[in-house]
């Protein structure tokens, strides 16, 4: 038995049997969601994971296609729930997009907000977009009425990449000088770097660190302001280290280990070798002299699709210990599934006559008097509805406690 090769294993299998070249999702697109999926009324829900938010790269996606002043958020959880309403009804009526992130912090609230939405008669332009982490309270029903999306870091850096550069297009690239392409790219590079070496906890970071889109934005930012110092042709290395270090991506490590790892990266992907050519990022991609986004998503087109320990500086053997713990998770959610007693999956007929047993009992009684023309039709009408509704409630209410 090689716990380090299950995964492997059952990752070859599955392409086997299903005739496909890879079990990771597909690339995340913010327009095909919104092109083919979307409708004004069915709201759109993100399931999102640590470190991922989508607000920011959905904030971008609405400033480009209906305008920043036709979308609106509203973070919730600060007893602004009537606010939410009010927001939801104008959206709705004036065909804005609204966007309400962390419902898992309102869940008691959400059965209003579901009613809410059946009762709109939205404009064709509206769209409605929910954030929320998985939560074991929220309402099934408005679970159900949304189109779901999950939503996380695609897994290995060449998704990651493409994903960036699916969010940016053509035009942003190619804009600019080729230093500032360049700087992109390794930025790019460097952001997929620090999510995938959580793969590698705790020999990779000694913890899980929420590096987001919303720490990409903020270095993008640094970039086009230090590049518009140097008017576009130099950049201050320095300032840029101490900012990514000691404000962005450093602002989320508490550990020195891994803050000696942050500036190493810093340090070997942000260098004037690094563009001119004469060295590697990670030791294995030369940044292209160019501005065309064509000849980045060709190199990344040309990236294996599984990330090796290399590209990470960590000794190739770790992926034998991430194989290891993978197989323990998987283990340990197939034990869950077969520790389903046989109690709860087959039908207990006793158990089900014992509850059920007043129901019939009052139904018999009622059905016998009706028969024998002691009770009115009409009184039936009214009263066996009610009834059967609170017998039923009291049987609901005994099953769930046992």
């Amino acid at each position: 038995f090689r716990p380090d090769r299950i995964e492997s294993a059952l990752q070859s299998f599955l392409c086997e049997a299903l005739g496909i070249t890879g079990v990771a999702a597909l690339n995340f697109s913010f327009n095909n969601i919104y092109r083919d999926e979307s409708a004004p009324e069915i709201p759109i829900l993100f399931v999102t994971s640590p470190g991922s938010d989508p607000s920011r790269e959905l904030e971008e996606f609405a400033e480009n296609t209906v305008g920043r002043e036709n979308f609106f958020e509203l973070s919730m959880g600060g007893n602004q729930n009537e606010v939410a309403l009010q927001m939801l009804k104008d959206a709705a009526s004036k065909g804005h997009w609204l966007c309400f992130k962390n419902l898992h912090l309102v869940t008691s609230w959400l059965p209003k907000l579901e009613k809410e939405i059946k009762s709109l008669q939205p404009h064709q332009n509206f769209r409605l977009w929910l954030t929320t982490e998985a939560h074991p309270k929220f309402p099934a029903i408005l679970l159900e009425s949304c189109y779901k999306v999950t939503y996380e870091a695609p897994p290995g850096i060449k998704k990651n990449l493409m994903r960036t550069y699916q969010g940016w297009g053509p035009a942003y690239i190619d804009q600019g000088s080729v230093l500032r392409a360049q700087l992109l790219f390794a930025l790019a590079w460097f952001h997929a770097i620090m999510q995938e070496r959580r793969n590698y906890i705790p020999q990779g970071w000694t913890k899980f660190y929420e590096f987001s889109y919303g720490d990409f934005r903020a270095g993008v930012g640094v970039l086009e302001t230090l590049l518009s110092e140097g008017q576009g042709d130099s950049i201050g290395w320095e300032t840029l280290h101490g900012l990514m270090e000691n404000a962005i991506y450093g602002g989320r490590i508490d550990n020195d280990y891994d803050l000696r790892v942050l500036k190493a990266y810093l340090e070997q992907f942000f260098n004037l070798e690094v563009f001119n050519g004469t060295q590697k990022l990670s030791g294995v991609v030369t940044i292209p002299n160019s501005k065309s986004v064509k000849d980045y998503l060709g190199l990344i087109n040309k990236l294996s699709d599984s990330d090796t320990p290399t590209l990470f500086g960590l000794p190739i053997n770790i992926d034998r210990a991430v194989q290891r713990y993978n197989t323990l998770q998987i283990v340990g959610s197939l034990k869950q599934l077969m520790a389903v007693s046989a109690e709860d999956i087959k039908f207990d007929k006793e158990r089900w006559s014992q509850l059920l047993g007043p129901l019939t009992k009052i139904w018999k009684q009622l059905y016998k008097q009706l028969s024998d023309g002691g009770i009115p039709v009409s009184y039936t009408h009214l009263t066996l509805p009610t009834i059967y509704s609170v017998q039923i409630s009291v049987v609901a209410v005994s099953l769930k406690k046992k």
